[in-house]
């Protein structure tokens, strides 16, 4: 597979903030934001009857630092580059496999990052979608990687475990994309151009929060290539419903066989919620679950099985489900007996391996 790109000018359509002259948080070397003085841990503090504008500079600068520094480590130390999506050129009717060659100069839409040899290695894909808003590429949240650490809000846990196990990785960028460009619009170019272009056959995805919403979007719109090429799905929190995504049949039914949500479920409302808001007696409301990770909970929304996350934080679900979630990829990964007597022992993970 021959792809190129135009690696010219970055063409990052993110707001330029300027950052404060002297910054006197920096992050240590087990990831955590502290102050360069004090070395004390970085804490957002409220204060009563500050001008919300210069919160929002310095929430903004605070997030650009941070989605700085992840990069940086992404680059320098797990070596994945950064890719500058180009716009798709014209197609055949009923062709939507683009072959990237875009004009010199030409804008793009944004950009991604992908380990070494991602687009010709033939191991598995492990692609993963942040939640919508400002939260850049490289991170599940700069809120939690500010006060908690990176191991708890960057994607890096992930990236790093997904290495070790002979994957490769793609982050998705759909709150960076081109101007105009909705996250759905993201996942499917990135789609398209990349992912079903390269060379694995085996994907897996982990999707946060709109995250998931975005990933089904792209099963109704691309229905025979992803249930074709991806073999697992992770939605943590995930704000997906089938009530209200036009997935068809197949794709439910693919969904539910390939697919588990950790996070949320639904409680009946209580009187006085039905009485203060005129919810109707059979109409549930979303809660994250409060009980042990990896506990059986209802969801009909879902369409997939549904298990505890192990925390109340929306925020905290990708962190804390790391290792649950790469269980369930190397379950689905791995060849499925032919007899019960057909036990096989392996040393290693078996989501690197073809």
């Amino acid at each position: 597979m021959e792809v190129m790109v135009d690696t010219a000018e970055t063409q990052d359509q993110a707001v330029s903030i300027e950052s404060p002259l002297v910054f006197p948080y920096r992050f240590t070397s087990d990831g955590r934001l502290r102050h360069q003085v004090t070395q004390e841990p970085f804490v957002f503090r409220f204060q009563r009857g500050r001008d919300p504008e210069d919160t929002q500079r310095e929430d903004q600068a605070l997030c650009l630092h941070i989605t700085q520094h992840v990069h940086s480590i992404l680059e320098e130390q797990l070596h994945l580059f950064r890719l500058y999506l180009p716009p798709p050129p014209v197609l055949q009717q009923g062709d939507h496999r683009a072959n990237l060659r875009p004009h010199q100069g030409a804008p793009c839409l944004g950009y991604v990052y992908l380990s070494t040899r991602a687009l010709e290695s033939p191991a598995t894909l492990v692609v993963l979608v942040q939640d919508r808003g400002t939260v850049h590429c490289g991170l599940w949240s700069w809120r939690a990687a500010a006060s908690e650490g990176l191991e708890k809000g960057s994607m890096i846990p992930y990236v790093r475990k997904a290495l070790e196990d002979g994957c490769s990785v793609l982050l998705m960028n759909p709150n960076q994309g081109g101007v105009g460009e909705m996250p759905e619009d993201h996942a499917q170019h990135v789609w398209d151009v990349i992912v079903s272009r390269c060379s694995s056959s085996r994907v897996v995805m982990v999707a946060h929060g709109y995250g998931g919403l975005v990933f089904v979007d792209l099963l109704c719109r691309r229905p025979q290539e992803v249930v074709k090429q991806v073999w697992a799905v992770a939605f943590l929190d995930s704000s997906h419903s089938l009530w209200h995504q036009p997935l068809d049949a197949m794709g439910r039914e693919w969904l539910r066989t390939h697919s588990r949500r950790w996070g949320r479920h639904a409680v009946t409302a209580s009187r006085s919620e039905r009485v203060l808001f005129y919810i109707p007696c059979l109409v549930s409301r979303w809660v994250l679950s409060s009980k042990p990770l990896n506990q059986p909970v209802g969801s009909l929304k879902a369409g997939c099985l549904q298990m505890s996350a192990g925390t109340q934080r929306h925020e905290a679900a990708p962190s804390v489900c790391m290792e649950s979630v790469f269980k369930f990829f190397s379950k689905m990964l791995s060849p499925k007996p032919t007899s019960a007597f057909n036990i096989v022992t392996r040393s290693r993970s078996s989501l690197g391996h073809v």
